[in-house]
């Protein structure tokens, strides 16, 4: 069998795009989800390519670059966060997926794209070593346990005893790790958009020495409020009416998840935020809260002085154009990653 790469067309291949991302990598692939990731994107349209069979003429595979503004000491630079790559059962081999990466990852051959990063699958990672790619980074789950009762049920191997020690043993993870100050800031769940407010504080915040996504108000919005397949919440640190950072989770009725976590540089109100989100989440009923971060991030001291504890990590490929003041390493240094920082 034939297999052709060509770029796709979001208005004439939605529907087989829609298709096979259904078919392969989500139950949720439909037209408001197409319509938010590949069309709407504040950074722009997704960039797509179709693996096509020339025998038959159905595509059999995709893969797609979402564009992505960071702030790289200060700078302004676009690349692209990849995602949803999949191929049909039958054409994954390891050749028609090289040809279907090696098309994608063109796409930072010339300007205005400088990089690119990826979450890779097992069987994707298995793709770039194949390619001449290791993982640079590590995207670590770190964890805080809100509710005890089903592990003591597993140790004790008795409901009813675990649920007569399980509000002791709620109350001492409750009060496990700091919670903040409360003269920090104050905390507020933001009803309603973003707005110039939450632009003006990332305008700020591009200063700091890294590498950090563009947080405007518009990709907020986006990303976290006008997401089809997620329910956001965003809680705010303030002073003196003053937007100083803000928290993201999902609202899950069991494990939930701090997907973002920015502010100015002060732990005092970093460790309040985190504290707030963990509160918000236990109110909702999570037993467990989750926070995804990358190995470097500059705040990982704080997550264990709120009390999560480090689980298993996922790799993260990155890569950045030859010629351009960013370099792979570049990524390697105080880079502010997060759950969010993935679009699929």
């Amino acid at each position: 069998m034939s297999i052709r790469i060509r770029p796709a067309n979001l208005d004439s291949d939605q529907a087989a795009l829609i298709e096979v991302l259904g078919r392969n990598l989500t139950a949720h692939s439909d037209p408001p989800r197409f319509r938010w990731l590949y069309c709407d994107g504040p950074n722009g349209a997704a960039h797509t390519w179709l693996a096509v069979d020339d025998g038959n003429g159905e595509v059999v595979g995709a893969g797609a670059a979402f564009p992505r503004r960071i702030h790289f000491d200060g700078e302004e630079k676009v690349g692209f966060v990849f995602g949803d790559f999949c191929m049909d059962e039958k054409y994954r081999s390891l050749g028609p997926s090289l040809q279907l990466q090696r098309a994608c990852m063109k796409a930072i051959a010339e300007g205005p794209f400088e990089f690119f990063y990826d979450f890779p699958s097992r069987g994707m990672a298995a793709i770039y070593r194949r390619l001449g790619i290791q993982p640079l980074e590590q995207l670590v789950r770190w964890a805080k346990p809100l509710r005890a009762e089903e592990k003591l049920e597993r140790v004790i191997g008795s409901r009813r005893v675990a649920r007569g020690f399980a509000p002791i043993a709620n109350f001492v993870l409750a009060r496990r790790g700091s919670q903040g100050n409360e003269n920090a800031c104050d905390l507020h769940l933001h009803e309603g958009l973003c707005g110039p407010e939450f632009t003006e504080l990332d305008e700020q915040l591009r200063k700091r020495t890294g590498v950090n996504t563009a947080r405007t108000a518009a990709y907020l919005n986006w990303r976290y409020l006008a997401n089809p397949g997620s329910r956001h919440q965003l809680l705010t640190a303030r002073k003196g009416g003053r937007l100083l950072g803000y928290a993201v989770y999902t609202t899950g009725e069991r494990d939930s998840t701090i997907v973002d976590l920015n502010s100015l540089e002060n732990p005092a109100v970093i460790t309040t935020l985190l504290r707030g989100a963990v509160e918000q989440l236990r109110a909702l009923g999570a037993a467990t809260v989750n926070l995804h971060a990358g190995n470097g991030h500059p705040w990982s001291p704080l997550y264990v002085r709120a009390g999560f504890l480090r689980r298993e990590s996922t790799p993260v490929v990155v890569q950045a154009r030859k010629g351009t003041v960013l370099s792979s390493a570049s990524f390697q240094r105080d880079w502010f990653l997060m759950h969010g920082d993935r679009d699929s």
